[in-house]
């Protein structure tokens, strides 16, 4: 396979801090061949680092450009479909960050839009490469947790303006979104995706939340979510961007047992008869584990884990989270279109 020659959209700190080391690391499989940003910032910054590498502040130039093979997005998230979509379009392949859109109508549109164009879309979710995932997945299907009842998940961080940093959340369109949810629709889609991963689609989900800090970040900062499964199953998410990140855990429950995985780099799995084991779970990088998935796909010609179509499932959770917070009542998650 030749190489694959890409064009960032988008240069801030999501490519500072994950993608532009691993790519690095891939060089023989992709190359990064231009950059677009609107800022003189950002323009700056890349001159300096890549002299002679093209620079365009108009997406639409860079899309233009016969020698670019593929896009990554890495811009607001309101720009996704519409950029994601112009690529296509064009006729490029895409890498976009997740989500890759903010409501159901425009992510089927994008869905659509793959189809026709026959080019591909891979969406940067990282989380669906990470170990535990995989090793819950199996531990479930050995049966010794036997029939899963209930799991509660418990994701809590802070993400805020912090004066002299450059942190995510010092982001202007963090602090003011232009989308729903917040910083759930920002953070929040990573757990809902492993979630997903682990337990499939669920059929239902009532939410609460509460807003307390007054500058920004959405309408919420505290969300309380419970999914119901058609195994009749029941999940509940606990998810905060602004409460503090410590003891953050994952429980799920069945008939014979449960398993336990706390942040950090080992999963308990304890039975009713009193059997307890430890799995020790091995030193990662789930973007480079991404983006290896990615070359492997493109070289086979396959599908990675992370489908334009289980992105598409994942708004549609999150659109039905935003209708239960609205409203107060327990949403179907198929039918918020």
């Amino acid at each position: 396979m030749n190489k694959i020659r890409l064009g960032i959209i988008g240069p801030g700190l999501i490519w500072e801090a994950a993608h532009k080391p691993v790519l690095k690391k891939l060089e023989d499989k992709f190359e990064v061949a231009a950059f677009c940003a609107t800022s003189e910032k950002s323009k700056n910054k890349i001159n300096k680092e890549y002299p002679v590498m093209p620079f365009y502040k108009d997406y639409k130039a860079l899309l233009s450009e016969p020698f670019i093979d593929a896009v990554v997005i890495l811009t607001p998230i309101p720009l996704n479909p519409v950029i994601a979509s112009a690529a296509l379009a064009a006729g490029k392949d895409v890498f976009m960050e997740k989500p890759m859109a903010t409501n159901v109508k425009d992510a089927e549109e994008l869905v659509k839009r793959e189809k026709e164009t026959g080019k591909r879309v891979f969406i940067l979710e990282q989380y669906v490469y990470k170990n535990f995932t995989g090793e819950i997945l199996k531990i479930m299907n050995s049966g010794r947790p036997g029939d899963i009842l209930v799991f509660e998940k418990i994701y809590h961080d802070y993400i805020g303006h912090i004066e002299g940093t450059e942190g995510y959340g010092n982001t202007e369109w963090r602090i003011n979104p232009k989308y729903p949810l917040g910083m759930l629709m920002d953070g929040g889609i990573h757990e809902i995706a492993a979630l997903s991963k682990i337990f499939g689609k669920p059929r239902t989900v009532y939410a609460a939340g509460i807003k307390y800090r007054q500058d920004g970040y959405g309408d919420y900062d505290y969300q309380s979510m419970v999914f119901g499964y058609g195994n009749n199953s029941i999940g509940i998410f606990s998810n905060s961007y602004y409460l503090d990140g410590k003891r953050n855990y994952f429980i799920i429950r069945g008939t014979k047992g449960l398993i336990f995985f706390e942040e950090g780099s080992e999963i308990t799995v304890e039975e009713n008869n009193g059997r307890k084991d430890i799995i020790k779970l091995k030193k990662e990088d789930p973007t480079y584990n991404m983006w290896k998935d990615f070359s492997n796909c493109l070289e086979s010609n396959s599908k990675p884990y992370y489908t334009t179509g289980k992105a598409l499932d994942d708004i549609q959770i999150l659109e039905a989270v935003k209708k239960s917070l609205e409203n107060g009542t327990r949403i179907n998650v198929d039918l918020t279109t």
